[in-house]
């Protein structure tokens, strides 16, 4: 008897040994997601006022709808509401609905002078001009740098290649061929791939200000299981 309660109390310690192994791994782990989720929205822009002032807009929807403004270097017609010499390339709506399994980009149809001049006012300004022509409420706002794409496009050895100024059609057949070698079933066994996806990706977007880490966060682990197939591309009639 002696004997098995030495056993035990011999056992005891060892358990607690490794449970308090077992909960530092665990802080670690959530000390390193938490240190990786804080850089890679610290790559980040932001942007201010996005919905400051408007009016009248279009009735809310289930899911989310993002005004997503792709930008070049350069130009005449630069982006008011981002830092740096960027001039409007697209614009497009990302349609996502409520389960998540998909998601819909709708380029919104706009003459070169209008799509220009969005980025001539605040950001305010030009979720309303959306809004208006595409008659869809615009719940948060994305500008994305188009070379971007390039470099995802670079890191997936992606033969795929644009001018700017193409038009909506050349730029839905561009996006599907770099997403296609992006967003493939394996990325999510490859962390060091997905990381350097996400890091690809954060360092040339800017997201409005009420848009919060958190809400980030939820729409990504949302998206987990989207792949490129299950993404369409249209054009808003106009």
């Amino acid at each position: 008897m002696a004997r098995a309660g030495s056993s035990g109390r011999v056992g005891r310690p060892r358990l607690r040994r490794l449970l308090a192994v077992a909960t530092l791994l665990g802080v670690l782990g959530l000390a390193a997601a938490v240190g990786l989720n804080l850089s890679l929205t610290h790559r980040m822009g932001r942007i201010e006022g996005a919905f400051d002032g408007l009016g009248e807009r279009p009735p809310e929807q289930p899911g989310e709808t993002i005004l997503m403004v792709g930008t070049r270097p350069g130009g005449d017609d630069d982006v008011a509401w981002l830092p740096g010499d960027q001039a409007v390339e697209s614009v497009m709506l990302v349609e996502v609905p409520a389960d998540g399994r998909s998601a819909r980009v709708v380029s919104v149809p706009m003459p070169y002078d209008d799509r220009a001049g969005l980025g001539a006012g605040p950001a305010s300004a030009a979720v309303a001009a959306v809004e208006s022509s595409a008659g869809r409420r615009v719940d948060h706002v994305m500008a994305i740098d188009w070379r971007t794409f390039a470099r995802l496009a670079a890191d997936n050895d992606v033969d795929a290649a644009y001018r700017y100024g193409s038009d909506p059609v050349a730029q839905h057949d561009y996006l599907r061929l770099v997403l296609e070698g992006t967003l493939h079933a394996e990325l999510r066994k490859q962390p060091l791939e997905l990381y350097r996806t996400l890091r690809t990706t954060a360092s040339g977007v800017s997201v409005d200000d009420t848009w919060s880490v958190a809400e980030l966060d939820l729409l990504v682990l949302h998206l987990r299981d989207l792949r490129s197939a299950d993404i369409t591309f249209a054009a808003a009639a106009r």
